[in-house]
Formats: structure tokens, C-alpha cells, sequence
């Protein structure tokens, strides 16, 4: 059982119809064996990887993925986020995503305690983007402090920070705070070193690892392949391929195998 708790519609032809980007998706899925995922929606209103109202139409369907939506403090933030509450209202959405480091705001924002306020309303997770360039906008401390200051809060570090998975141990404590594997085995150079890392998370917090490819921008089978690698046992390998993911996001739909 294997559920991908982090995908955006493709990317790579720009000229593919959004309707084609979905099926694009779900013939992925199928390859893979996926049985459930979640695809996360942009933060402004014109992009190749949907936005939050694209996205939620086009799955709305689909029984088996979720749908994140993005926002942003730039894109029209007060029109999105009475969206944003309105499709939380009628459960079209499981999470909230913040591209910080994408986008220059911190995840202090004074902007964003309206969010996190509604996410612990509608009981669902605020994603947040972290690593690469521009890290500071989800640093270590940064999360920390928010973590601290809404304890009902469920946050979950995308990417794990990135090449600098380490940085991770540093949240172990913090029992809201969750670790999305997306994008981090997408550097061949660098998987040995990240599969030790990961096996050190996972073996403290075994219920706070989620499954995540960040498809269409890596590859959905190279991470499958990549936690198979870690080599857990078989209850820790179910919890971080679809047991978590189904808790943290209240997923509904049918996981049995």
C-alpha cells in the first residue's frame, strides 16, 4: 500500500491541457501502484500545476487523491483565503501549503496566523515548502516558534530541509511537527547520505514520516524504490508509505490492501 502525500500536476509540456495532466497523474499512479495520493495546487490563481479552484475541479471525481491548496501572503490573499475556508468547510481540501523560500515570507508572517488559526479549525496540516536556496524563510527556529505557539497545529517540513536533513533532528521533540520525504531522493550523488539521515528520523519518530515524490518534478518511482532501500521493518515501512498519511490527513477513502 503506497499513498503520495506530495504531487503536482506535470510540468514538462506546457501545452498539455489541464485534463491531460490528470490523466498524466493517475497513469502514474497506476504504474507505480500507488493507491492514493495528494496533489498540491499553486498559490496564485495562473500556473502549470493548477490552481487551488483548478485543481479541486479536477479531482473532485476522483475518489482516491486529495487535494491540497496553496496561498500565498502576495496572491490576492484575502480572496483566496475566504476560498481556502470555503472549500475546507465542504472538505474539498486535506491540508494548507506555504511555498516559503519559493516565495519571500517567513513562516512568522503576520499574515499567516489567520492561517494556522484554520487549519487547526478544520483540523488539517499547513504544509510549508523548506531547503535549497532561501532556506531562511523556514528555518529551524522559525518552525520551532510556530510549533510552540500553536500546539494544535500539525506542521509538516516538505522536503525535510533538504540537502540539510540534520536539521531535522532538532523538531524531534515537537509532536506536531511532521517530515514530508518529497524531492530528497532525486540527487542520485546524494541518496546514500540521505537514506542515513532518513533512517535515523524514522527509527525516533516512526509515525511522523510521510511518503512523498514531489512528481512531477522527481521521480515517483526512484522514491518508492528509495524507501524500499531503507530497508524498515514492515509495520515502520507501512506507517511511512500510507499509514501516516491517512492520519495526519484524515484521508477517508479505502486503503486496505
Amino acid at each position: 500500500m503506497i499513498i503520495d502525500a506530495h504531487m503536482h500536476l506535470p510540468v514538462k509540456d506546457e501545452c498539455t491541457s489541464f485534463h491531460q495532466k490528470k490523466e498524466n497523474l493517475l497513469y502514474e499512479m497506476r504504474m507505480n501502484n500507488v493507491r492514493g495520493g495528494i496533489v498540491i495546487s499553486d498559490s496564485c490563481t495562473e500556473s502549470a500545476i493548477g490552481s487551488m479552484d483548478e485543481c479541486v475541479e479536477l479531482f473532485k471525481e476522483i475518489s482516491n487523491v486529495s487535494i491540497v491548496g496553496g496561498i500565498s501572503p502576495y496572491f490576492e490573499f484575502q480572496a483566496q483565503f475566504i476560498k481556502l475556508e470555503k472549500y475546507l468547510c465542504k472538505k474539498l481540501l486535506v491540508g494548507i501549503k506555504l511555498f516559503t523560500g519559493h516565495e519571500a515570507f517567513y513562516l512568522t508572517d503576520e499574515k499567516l496566523k489567520e492561517i494556522y488559526q484554520l487549519a487547526i479549525q478544520y483540523n488539517v496540516p499547513v504544509l510549508f515548502h523548506s531547503g535549497w536556496d532561501n532556506s531562511q524563510y523556514s528555518d529551524v527556529k522559525l518552525v520551532a516558534e510556530i510549533a510552540n505557539n500553536y500546539p494544535k497545529l500539525k506542521l509538516i517540513v516538505c522536503h525535510c530541509f533538504y540537502p540539510e536533513l540534520e536539521k531535522c533532528m532538532f523538531l524531534l521533540d515537537l509532536e506536531n511537527v511532521f517530515f514530508d520525504l518529497s524531492s530528497i531522493a532525486d540527487n542520485v550523488s546524494t541518496r546514500e547520505n540521505s537514506s542515513s539521515e532518513i533512517i535515523k528520523i524514522i527509527n525516533l519518530v516512526p509515525q511522523r514520516v510521510i511518503f512523498g515524490s514531489d512528481f512531477s518534478c522527481c521521480s515517483q518511482k526512484e522514491h518508492i524504490e528509495f524507501v524500499r532501500k531503507l530497508k524498515l521493518a514492515k509495520s515502520i515501512e507501512d506507517n511511512v508509505f500510507w499509514r501516516n498519511a491517512k492520519s495526519i490527513f484524515n484521508l477517508q477513502y479505502q486503503t486496505n490492501s
